[in-house]
Order: C-alpha cells, then structure tokens, then sequence
C-alpha cells in the first residue's frame, strides 16, 4: 500500500449560515469506533496555515449541529470511503483548527423522554421516540415495567447500558441495540500478520490459557426486581474460571434459572477457544467497522489463522499514514 497516494475530503454540509462546502487539506482525522461507546467519535485538525479561516470566520462557519462526512482512501476522489458520519460537538478558540464531531447519536441522544409502562418491549419504546431514524432491535427483548421522567434518550439508553448490558450504537445508518456482532458486511477481509499488518500487540492463547467468567442475569427479572426495590432477588448466574483474567458482565432474555444457566455457559464456550487475543494495526484499507468479521493469517504460523469480530476500530489519517487500529473480539463461529 503506497501511503503517497492517500486522499481525504471532509464535507460540511449546507446550512441556513453557508452552502456546502470540502476541505482536502488537513493535518490529522482520527476516528474512534466501538460498540461498547453509545457515540462514535472523530476529530479534524486544520493545517494552521489554511488561510480560508481567520478566527471570526471559524465561529461563523463551524457551528455546532452542523452535520461532516468524512472521506478517506487512496486515489481518486471515486476510490474514498465514507468513513464518518456526524454533527460538529466542539470547535477550538485557538490554531491550529480542530474539529470534535459525534455521530447520529449526537442528535438522537438529546430527544426527550418521558414515558411509563407496566410492560414494554424494547423495540417498541424506541420506536415510540426515535421516529425518523432507522433502527435494528430484536422484537423480543422485553423492559417489564419501566418509568423514565423528564430525561434524555441519551440517559435511557446508558442506563440500559448501565443495567442491562444492552449496548447502543450507530451501525450501517441504523440505531441498533443489544446486538454487538450482527453482520455488518458479507464481505470478510484478510489481514496477514507478516505482510499487511503494520504492528500488532496480539497474543495467541490457547482455550486453557483463557481466563473468563460470565456473570449472567435475566433482563426480564432484573427489571421487575428493580421495580419492587429487591435488587438482591434479580435472577442472576455465574460461571467460569476461578481466576480470571476476564470478566463479562451480561443480560439475556431469559425468564427462569434452567435457560439463564444455558446461556451463560454457552458465552464461556465460545470465548474457551484457541485463537488471537490483543489488538493489531493494518493499513486504510480494506476499510472495518466494528462488529465486523475479519480474517486473521499468519505466514509464520499458519494453523492460528481464524476468524474474529472486532470490538473497536481506531482510524487515522495524518502525515504519518492512514491506518486502522482493530482490536479483536468474540471469535466467529462457522
């Protein structure tokens, strides 16, 4: 990969104060992605010599609510990726120009909320705010009775975080919750370890070598325990290693112990497997997302090859290349 020929454009979409307009000349963007953080994040720092914008034209023109695309790759403009998608948060006072952006999140965290119910699914009290956005949600997962008054969804959502270990994201230009690996691409890309990996901080651990322990509850019982104040009688279940250098707190949708108990011995099977555990750094492209599928080779060690989803994806775009930090998750199971 010949980091000679990167390119990237940002671009700042029309808005009351000034008509659409791109940058291609900028010193650094960096991205930060995962399923475990409600808001992707991405920052833009402007060369301090672009002459475009003295200290008053930064206030006029980067306004906070303003929706960037960020585009990277190599080549020609038809060869960039969208990479990022989202509303200006935080502008500097001073040079060189840096730009904080959130993703859609940033604009659907701030709906209000006020709602009770004796039993609601999740998908349906979504639904019931978030009604010009897509969204990806299990129809079945159930909240039992909740009551949320004059708060944001932003703090309903990390409170289901918080509570229930359901994890909310932007994925694919939809709002998904509680569903960390579903498939984001049927594409799964190849990185091998010795030819287009830059670095890597990886450990190959055999299953004995792994250390875990899944603490479990119901999502059903937990929130009827919190409705009675008897947190201490949520159905709760743990299994593991006694020692473990691991620990996953995790809620299924589950109403008694028998089931509750299958689940949470089949997350400590599956992460009781062979393979890479760490995180490595690769070039821009094949562009990842987190939750995304990947293979993983070796030319040294061929029989460790495998493949894995990635927890998180860190992308930067500076003078020192365009690259992709991907930190690995759960192992794919064909």
């Amino acid at each position: 990969m010949n980091d000679l020929t990167m390119n990237a454009k940002v671009v700042f979409k029309a808005t009351p104060n000034h008509k659409e307009f791109f940058i291609r000349r900028i010193s650094e963007v960096e991205i930060n992605t995962s399923w475990k953080t409600i808001c992707d994040t991405s920052h833009i720092i402007l060369p301090r010599n672009v002459k475009d914008f003295d200290s008053k034209k930064v206030k006029e023109i980067f306004r906070r609510g303003d929706k960037v695309e960020i585009y990277l790759g190599y080549g020609y403009d038809e060869n960039l990726i969208l990479e990022f998608s989202g509303y200006i948060d935080k502008v500097s006072a001073d040079y060189p120009i840096t730009i904080k952006l959130e993703d859609e999140m940033w604009r659907l965290k701030q709906i209000p909320v006020n709602f009770a119910s004796k039993d609601v699914k999740l998908k349906e009290f979504i639904q019931k705010f978030v009604t010009d956005y897509p969204i990806d949600i299990d129809s079945d997962v159930s909240l039992g009775a909740v009551r949320f008054s004059k708060v944001t969804l932003g703090e309903v959502l990390k409170k289901l975080q918080d509570d229930f270990s359901l994890y909310s994201f932007i994925r694919n230009g939809k709002l998904t919750i509680a569903k960390p690996y579903s498939d984001v691409s049927e594409k799964i890309p190849v990185f091998d370890l010795e030819r287009n990996c830059v670095s890597n901080d990886l450990n190959y651990l055999s299953k004995e070598e792994k250390l875990v322990k899944i603490i479990g509850q119901s999502l059903q019982k937990f929130a009827e325990a919190i409705k009675k104040g008897e947190k201490d009688k949520k159905l709760k279940f743990e299994f593991g290693d006694a020692n473990a250098t691991e620990t996953i707190n995790w809620t299924f949708n589950v109403t008694n112990l028998k089931d509750l108990e299958n689940e949470v011995k089949r997350m400590y099977n599956d992460k009781k497997k062979d393979g890479w555990d760490g995180s490595f750094t690769t070039f821009g492209t094949p562009s990842v997302q987190h939750g995304q599928k990947q293979k993983l080779t070796s030319s040294l060690y061929p029989d460790r090859e495998g493949i894995y989803y990635s927890d998180s994806v860190k992308k930067t775009f500076n003078r020192d290349g365009y690259r992709q930090e991907i930190e690995l998750g759960a192992t794919f199971k064909k």
